[in-house]
């Protein structure tokens, strides 16, 4: 019996030492290699502040209905939430390749009950079997810690997917916020005007019954009244728009809106302007804080550890195995010597000496890691062009405040002076009409340029990566 176990483990072990010279001879392609990214320069042109980026951008407009808005998406939205079950099942999935660093036990039991036929077919025999097994793989080259490594970066790119959910939850709630108090404030410019004008039209009635205005002057009067009328219906449309936009990114029916969304539509409100100066960073910063580039980078690691999974492929597998069984039958004898039995041995198992199937596989994963790489490169060079874009923006609206400011003034000076000049009887009433058209025009591009301007902040900050680690977006949420 000993000599016959010899011969069984001396014949294993040749077969090992063969497959282990036939796998020396087996080469291993060169793994594709991540290239650093384009330099990005020290600075965004269109910033002079090169401070370090506010995570909770959203206070720097001093509204607490804004961060009130923003901190009930963060915390309520469904798209967070399903955002947690990805993290959630790439973690598990993380579990799950460690697991194979580990030894993996297994059990099974059974019983029977027979009767055979024939003469002794009174008699029942009974038995029972267990089986308790265990195998652990020695991870001679790699292979399942390359999963394990991609396994990881997974986590990584599931919880960066997270972050860049609840930086566009953040954006998009202060952008339909902005729309909200834009059409608010259009509306009640509209309004101001409309009844300016009402006044104005009862004026020139009275005139022309008197004698004192055509029917031309009433025309016209009556013309421009009517179509700042018209405009108001955009504005409420809009406004009832932002309200249900708010309305879904806080989890609140718009059918049945909520304490909060209640109080926000509760009456008109000002336009949110950015108080804090706007900190950029540099653009290395950007590359370590935006969630699309740190998803890239992690799919990039994940590629490149598959590759390298791929290529320990081209080497055995050595398993340990131990099993321990047992067979009890109905002879009275619970447990001896002859019902326990054991075998314990490596196994080992290649896809030698045919590789071409390993090699192809090597070529698709390398295949696939080069795209990876490529959408890596092209990320950081959009999001350097988006930031820049946005930036670029907001400081161009920003400039154009103080012209448009200087405009409305000058446009109420001068109704002022067409009503004083129609009165006196120096100019017809077309003077007026063209005063107050510009006046409702000088107004409305205002509220135009400081929601466009609050739009661009928001814009420039989510360019800028919003929050900045899944660590403080985990933090915040605590709260």
């Amino acid at each position: 019996m000993a000599e016959k176990a010899f011969t069984r483990y001396a014949c294993l072990s040749g077969a090992a030492v063969i497959a282990f010279v036939l796998a020396g001879c087996a080469s291993v392609p060169p793994a594709p290699k991540a290239e650093p990214p384009h330099a990005s320069g020290d600075a965004f042109r269109a910033v002079t502040n090169p401070g370090p980026v506010s995570s909770e951008w959203w206070t720097g407009f001093d509204d607490p209905l804004l961060a009130e808005l923003v901190r009930t998406s963060l915390d309520a939205s469904p798209l967070l939430k399903g955002a947690d079950f990805s993290v959630a099942g790439a973690e598990a999935s993380l579990r799950l390749a460690l697991l194979g660093t580990s030894p993996t036990a297994s059990s099974r039991a059974g019983a029977t009950v027979a009767r055979p036929t024939g003469a002794n077919a009174d008699t029942l025999t009974a038995s029972a079997t267990g089986t308790l097994a265990a195998s652990w793989e020695l991870d001679a080259f790699g292979r399942i810690a390359s999963q394990v490594e991609a396994a990881r970066y997974d986590v990584s790119a599931a919880r960066e997917l997270r972050r860049d959910v609840a930086v566009s939850l953040a954006s998009e709630t202060a952008l339909a916020y902005i729309d909200l108090r834009t059409a608010e404030t259009r509306l009640e410019v509209s309004r101001g005007n409309a009844q300016s004008q009402s006044e104005g039209l009862a004026l020139i009635r009275t005139l022309f019954d008197n004698g004192r205005a055509t029917q031309l002057d009433l025309d016209q009067a009556e013309a421009q009244y009517r179509t700042t009328l018209a405009n108001q219906p955009v504005y409420e449309a809009a406004r009832e728009a932002a309200l249900s936009r708010l309305a879904a990114l806080t989890a609140a029916p718009a059918t049945n809106p909520d304490s909060l969304m209640a109080l926000v539509s509760s009456g008109p409100g000002i336009i949110p302007a950015l108080n804090a100066p706007l900190a950029a960073g540099s653009p290395e910063d950007l590359l370590r804080r935006r969630p699309d580039i740190r998803v890239a980078e992690a799919r990039v690691g994940a590629a490149l550890a598959l590759g390298d999974a791929a290529r320990a492929d081209l080497f055995p597998r050595i398993t340990l195995n131990a099993s321990l069984l047992g067979l009890v039958r109905n002879t009275g004898v619970a447990l001896s010597d002859e019902s326990i039995g054991f075998d314990f041995g490596p196994a080992i198992s290649w896809a030698g000496p045919d590789l071409r199937g390993v090699y192809a596989n090597i070529d698709i994963t390398d295949a696939r890691t080069g795209q990876v790489l490529a959408n890596y490169e092209a990320t950081v060079l959009d999001a350097l062009a988006d930031a820049e874009t946005a930036l670029t923006g907001l400081s161009s609206e920003q400039r154009r405040t103080a012209d448009l400011e200087a405009a409305l003034a000058s446009a109420r000076r001068a109704l002022d002076l067409a009503r004083l000049r129609y009165q006196e009887g120096l100019d017809s009433y077309l003077n007026v009409l063209d005063a107050q058209r510009s006046l409702l025009d000088a107004e409305d591009r205002l509220a135009v340029n400081r929601a466009d301007t609050a739009r661009a902040a928001v814009r420039a900050y989510r360019s800028l990566g919003g929050i900045w680690t899944d660590e403080e977006l985990a933090a915040y949420r605590a709260e």
